[in-house]
């Protein structure tokens, strides 16, 4: 199951680079590493990937100068937005099962984040490189070892500190726009 689902990320991945232009299979690869930091897709996964989805119609293949590159089809484009339209439903059920989890194993501090999750409504595209951040910033907390209550302390007033800024920046920004929010 596992290869299953990385390979339907990788499909959407290919995708959503091919809406953007045309690649090469490496190009594909080299795009994926660098924006996850981590997933290099195979050789092996990636090239029959390719294959298959030029067999749905989803891509083509473009003669280039320097050898193939992938090209998304009217098709591809319509999967990818029908499956941007899909992820929201996805997400609200991820969202209910955390939310369940958390009330079974009497979780408050994953019910409280479930309950935060439900509440964003819209997407914020602006974002989205941020949020990368700011799951690096709860991993460097969960990544300190067993804190003493000066530790606790320390991260606290690093924690906070971020908090106000962020508040603070969110007023001068309001300011800017002549109060509104």
């Amino acid at each position: 199951m596992r290869e299953t689902v990385r390979s339907e990320h990788l499909k959407f991945y290919i995708l959503k680079f091919l809406l953007r232009g045309e690649y090469t299979g490496y190009g594909l690869m080299k795009a994926i590493w660098e924006e996850t930091g981590f997933w290099r897709p195979s050789t092996g996964s990636l090239y029959p990937l390719l294959s298959k989805m030029r067999a749905e119609g989803l891509i083509e293949e473009v003669e280039a100068p320097v050898g193939r590159r992938w090209r998304i089809t009217e098709k591809g484009r319509n999967l990818y937005i029908q499956a941007t339209q899909a992820k929201r439903k996805l997400f609200q059920e991820m969202q209910r099962a955390m939310l369940v989890f958390a009330k079974a194993f009497d979780r408050r501090d994953l019910e409280a984040l479930a309950e935060r999750i439900g509440q964003e409504e819209g997407e914020r595209s602006d974002l989205a490189g941020l949020a990368l951040l700011f799951l690096e910033l709860h991993d460097a907390l969960w990544s300190l070892p067993p804190l003493s209550e000066e530790g606790k302390r320390e991260a606290a007033i690093i924690l906070k500190r971020a908090r106000d800024e962020l508040r603070a920046l969110k007023e001068r920004l309001q300011e800017a726009r002549g109060g509104l929010s």
